[in-house]
């Protein structure tokens, strides 16, 4: 009997300190993106030359200071306040890719799909009316107005689904990859380092969410420092699919 009680406690041991080793075994090497799908990226139109704003529009909502600056290549908020930096073009069916990391401040670095941008000279919408993912650990909200009876402005409910847990450093830098649709569907996914194989974080769907709109970066509050880079987009893409999870 005594026998039998050491062999199971040995077994048991065994068996504990086989798992310890297995959860302490350092994390397999992040896989790199292929040549074909680095090429795909770098044949994209980019949206960011990395010396000004041309292209964007500053939506600082106090109009005291500017929200965004680019410094070093780099596009970077000012944590000036709440407020946008949205594109002067508007897109349909659309790929985005871009590197970002966030260094400082009380919220997470936030981009904003399904943007609606003042009209004629008229008061902008909180936040364009969007649709928020945080990037990169993929939180989000829905800031679209009351329509059709149907009130909105929530963090959303099952419009978003998340698929793998986020648990990127947020002050590192990431690559995000975001495929936009007008029928209302987006996704998000999310590589760290940059340049190797991403995955997915964040999905949303609503069709009544669906339009054609500015892609915007959102500073959520003051004393936020997010940095933006390589943003790049294409148009109407033949490949419905987020490439760089390939």
């Amino acid at each position: 009997m005594k026998k039998t009680c050491w062999l199971i406690l040995a077994l048991t041991l065994s068996t504990s300190l086989l798992a310890q080793a297995q959860t302490n075994a350092p994390a397999a090497p992040a896989q790199p993106l292929s040549q074909a799908t680095l090429d795909k990226i770098a044949a994209m139109t980019p949206i960011f030359d990395g010396k000004t704003l041309d292209g964007w529009v500053d939506q600082e909502n106090k109009g005291s200071a500017p929200g965004w600056i680019v410094t070093n290549g780099v596009l970077a908020s000012t944590g000036a306040g709440r407020g946008t930096l949205y594109t002067k073009a508007s897109y349909g069916n659309y790929r985005v890719t871009f590197l970002m990391r966030h260094l400082a401040g009380g919220h997470q670095a936030c981009v904003l799909i399904y943007c609606r941008p003042p009209q004629n000279g008229g008061k902008a919408l909180d936040a364009l009316g969007g649709i928020q993912f945080q990037v990169p650990n993929g939180g989000h909200w829905d800031y679209r107005p009351t329509e059709n009876g149907v009130k909105h402005n929530t963090g959303g409910g099952k419009e978003f689904t998340t698929v793998n847990k986020g648990n990127f450093k947020v002050d590192e830098w990431s690559q995000v990859e975001i495929l936009v649709n007008t029928n209302g569907t987006a996704r998000m996914a999310v590589a760290q380092p940059p340049g190797t194989k991403a995955k997915e974080i964040l999905d949303f769907k609503d069709p009544t969410a669906g339009r054609v709109g500015a892609f915007a970066l959102q500073m959520h509050q003051n004393k936020l420092d997010d940095e933006y880079k390589d943003i790049r987009i294409e148009e109407n893409p033949t490949d419905d699919s987020l490439i760089t999870t390939k």
